[in-house]
């Protein structure tokens, strides 16, 4: 015996057979060994590569010549609840903080609700021979006093629901239910057939349940939250107008507002799309929500953060409502929380991490009709 190993001459055969099978064992293991070792350590050169290369991106998007390019990065990180750390890597604390306070500009003007008459939507019009476009070219193929358009952009898709009768859309909240809800159980919830998501909410350090509404919030005439805070408010007075712009609670009592909540940027006020400097951003899901001059209620969500749709600025929502005659329109909460329910179905897709609708604290619903029993009760 040499080196702690048996001579083969010494054993008889069956011996012999037995040391030769442990041996092409114990080589058959090392061998497995070496290949998912070489696996392990492709899979690390792997992602050290690409984690090498994300920070050399990051690293000319926030240090390159194009301050446009820093400031749209920077914002869409910023405006995420995961990555908000990223900018940080190669920003000073000076430079963040004045990314972040382009994002505290107010719009000085003041609502003016003169511009809207609903005259327009409660006039009876002749359909006998079919459908007949709206005074902005839409058709409500199927008579139900909504009309859903697909919207498509550079690097985004999403939806638009109009609403041609203001007074079946207001607010519907998870107030009492101990928990935020899905916007498919508020509109269950309260017998809606549709809306989308709302204002902004209390979510300290990431950890709140979605069920309490963060700024003034307003419920059916009922005061939720009275809270005032740098966030614009968006309400439905009991006349059925939108009204945008940074209200107190008293400035929305002295309107008669009935259903509203916080949120912003305002995108538009009495026709005026705001400046895009203004109103800086990053690209990410969104939500917003606004009127037209004949009282129609324009619902928009933009999907975002996947492959099919990156997500959208401030200004692309803007754009888009105006582009659909809205007179006024604000932002809405986005991100994860961006969601549209119409009849019994999500019509986007949620960027949530599992792909599942996230629960809010409150949401612009659509009464249902008469005809809609089907669609509710299911």
């Amino acid at each position: 015996m040499k080196n702690n190993e048996f001579d083969l001459d010494e054993l008889n055969p069956e011996m012999e057979e037995k040391l030769r099978e442990r041996r092409r064992r114990k080589a058959k293991r090392k061998a497995r060994v070496r290949i998912l070792n070489r696996i392990f350590g492709f899979l690390v050169a792997t992602g050290i590569m690409a984690g090498l290369g994300g920070l050399g991106l990051e690293y000319v998007l926030l240090r390159g010549p194009s301050e446009t390019m820093r400031n749209t990065f920077a914002m869409t990180m910023f405006e995420t609840r995961r990555f908000t750390w990223v900018p940080n890597i190669f920003l000073t604390e000076e430079e963040a903080n004045a990314i972040k306070a382009t994002r505290n500009q107010h719009v000085e003007e003041e609502f003016d609700a003169s511009l809207i008459s609903l005259a327009s939507a409660e006039e009876t019009v002749d359909e006998s021979e079919g459908p007949v476009p709206d005074a902005y070219g839409l058709i409500d193929e199927d008579g139900d006093g909504i009309i859903i358009e697909d919207i498509r952009g550079t690097g985004y898709v999403g939806h638009m629901i109009i609403v041609r009768d203001p007074m079946r859309v207001f607010v519907g909240a998870a107030v009492g239910s101990g928990s935020g809800l899905t916007l498919e159980q508020m509109c269950k919830q309260y017998g809606a057939v549709g809306g989308i998501n709302g204002g902004a909410y209390v979510d300290v350090n990431g950890g709140g349940s979605g069920d309490t509404p963060d700024g003034l919030t307003i419920l059916g005439g009922q005061v939720i939250n009275s809270g005032y805070g740098a966030d614009a408010f968006v309400g439905i007075d009991r006349e059925g107008r939108l009204h945008v712009g940074y209200y107190t609670l008293q400035d929305a009592l002295n309107t008669n507002i009935t259903d509203g909540v916080s949120f912003g940027p305002v995108l538009i006020i009495n026709g005026n799309v705001t400046d895009s400097a203004k109103i800086p951003s990053g690209v990410n899901p969104r939500t917003a929500i606004g009127q037209r001059a004949d009282g129609a209620i324009l619902m928009l969500v933009i999907d975002g953060r996947q492959v099919h749709s990156i997500g959208a600025t401030y200004t692309d929502l803007a754009r888009i409502m105006a582009d659909y005659g809205a007179i006024n329109a604000c932002n809405l909460d986005g991100g994860s929380s961006s969601s549209v329910y119409c009849y019994g179905e999500y019509l986007n897709s949620s960027s949530s991490a599992n792909g599942v609708a996230r629960q809010l604290p409150d949401a612009f619903l659509i009464r249902a009709l008469e005809s809609d029993a089907e669609h509710v009760n299911s």
